[in-house]
């Protein structure tokens, strides 16, 4: 279950953390280091991930479940005085293709919903988007409307009329592609959401209040402790 950003501040600004964070010269005098800054980063980092991942279950959009388990975080680094992290999709990730179409939406060729960057250009169906809905059909177990047979009808159907199974999926696959084309995909913010969540205005506010609390460890070192 992933932690508010006040929950997460909370948690590293209480307990006798500014006592325990200043027992060692070495981890700021010597090294220049700043690890409430630092842990502060992590935890959001890793609360973002576990959004995403409870935004995708929420939303019931993973099917073939690469949103939800591929969704990373590379290792904190710093260079001079800036941190960076890297969060999102490995480039080896399916998921890295398409994402944030599901995250931003498309717009649908003869729709204007949803507001998005990206929209369908035409109705054209291609070989691969055929072949990404009849896997989802066949993974789901899609079927269009069939009649009622008796026993004796199904036994007297011969195998050529049991093979139209599959041409049926296909001209369902074709049908919802056509659709969805027509009327884009929807929004969801999946990824979007959890950005603002854990890296907007709230957490400018915690990166002050952790550097705030860094500062008074170093002053604290440094032996004046009345401040």
């Amino acid at each position: 279950m992933p932690k508010s950003i006040k929950q997460l501040q909370d948690e590293l600004l209480s307990g006798g953390l500014l006592n325990q964070l200043g027992s060692s010269r070495k981890d700021y005098a010597e090294l220049n280091e700043l690890p409430t800054l630092e842990k502060y980063i992590i935890l959001a980092a890793s609360n973002f991930i576990l959004k995403v991942k409870d935004n995708i279950e929420v939303l019931g959009i993973s099917d073939t479940g690469n949103l939800s388990d591929d969704i990373s975080q590379g290792e904190l680094t710093k260079r001079g005085g800036t941190y960076s992290i890297t969060l999102g999709y490995p480039k080896n990730s399916p998921a890295s293709k398409y994402y944030d179409f599901v995250n931003k939406g498309v717009k649908g060729f003869k729709s204007k919903s949803p507001n998005s960057k990206y929209s369908f250009k035409n109705l054209g169906v291609s070989r691969k988007m055929l072949s990404n809905i009849q896997s989802w059909v066949n993974r789901n177990s899609i079927r269009t409307n069939e009649v009622a047979i008796t026993q004796r009808q199904a036994r007297r159907q011969s195998l050529s009329n049991m093979s139209n199974e599959s041409t049926r999926r296909k001209s369902l696959a074709y049908a919802v592609a056509v659709g969805i084309k027509k009327k884009g995909l929807r929004k969801t913010s999946f990824f979007d959401s959890a950005i603002e969540k854990y890296f907007g205005n709230d957490f400018s506010t915690g990166i002050a209040k952790t550097l705030g609390q860094d500062i008074k460890v170093i002053i604290r070192q440094n032996g004046n402790t009345n401040q």
